[in-house]
């Protein structure tokens, strides 16, 4: 079993995220950016690729756009239609893998957050998903994406990380190892419950470059528009907290 199929459960929300205050803090502010990003008319209809708990899916609704839920997690998915009921607003919530989108031009802008991109297992399959976002975007519809910044992140991750906390009445050790040759992180995350029992998580994550997300970009018929720092839209440069893209469809696939 694939590590993305199992590690979006209750220990995600409970340890990964812990307890996802700073996340619910700057969700309005993010949404917003994006809506101003990609200059969006009233009533758009947009995918959230990934969209995990639905926090930005149902903050966009709540702005008046048609929105539209993907993830393969069924329990973050389930988290996602109880905070849309809570909040009053309708959005589509589909479960499915994010290589096997359905849509043929529908939506105006596709959006993938919180760096939810670069899971799978080849580069290869990462296309593929890009594909299939040029496919469900309408003539001229726009994709929004954001990234780890790899200039930024592979000299922090060099040397590996180490760490641990305690959460919630358990003890929580991560490591990170960094392959240089394939650009991925895997983290592995032991977690001891109180009684001294062990079980273990993590993921593996590929961290594009700036040139590489262009290339992809490119042959997956998306036109690269902008590159920003971060959500606060400052200018995107090797030292950047963050890789913000926006592309644009445009019709030639290579």
């Amino acid at each position: 079993m694939a590590w993305y199929e199992e590690f979006f459960g209750e220990d995600y929300v409970r340890f990964h995220l812990r307890g996802g205050e700073w996340l619910e803090e700057r969700k309005g502010s993010q949404c917003d950016f994006v809506v101003s990003a990609l200059e969006l008319q009233p009533g758009a209809r947009l995918l959230d690729l990934c969209c995990g708990q639905g926090r930005h899916s149902v903050a966009l609704a709540q702005r008046g756009y048609s929105v539209t839920g993907f993830d393969l997690s069924e329990y973050l998915l389930g988290l996602a239609k109880e905070r849309a009921k809570e909040a009053g607003v309708e959005v589509e919530f589909v479960r499915g893998d994010m290589r096997e989108l359905r849509w043929e031009e529908e939506f105006d802008a596709v959006i993938s957050m919180f760096t939810s991109f670069g899971y799978l297992e080849s580069d290869e399959e990462d296309e593929r998903v890009l594909r299939g976002v040029g496919a469900a975007l309408r003539p001229g519809g726009q994709f929004f994406v954001d990234h780890h910044n790899r200039e930024r992140t592979t000299p922090w991750l060099g040397g590996g990380r180490k760490d641990w906390w305690e959460g919630d009445g358990h003890i929580v050790m991560e490591e990170d190892e960094w392959d240089v040759l394939r650009s991925r992180i895997t983290m592995t995350r032991t977690i001891i419950a109180p009684d001294g029992g062990r079980r273990q998580t993590g993921f593996v994550l590929r961290i594009y470059s700036h040139s590489e997300w262009l290339g992809m970009l490119r042959r997956s018929g998306l036109e690269w528009v902008k590159t920003y720092g971060g959500y606060d839209g400052s200018e995107y440069h090797h030292d950047s907290r963050g890789l913000v893209l926006v592309a644009r469809k445009s019709g030639e696939v290579q």
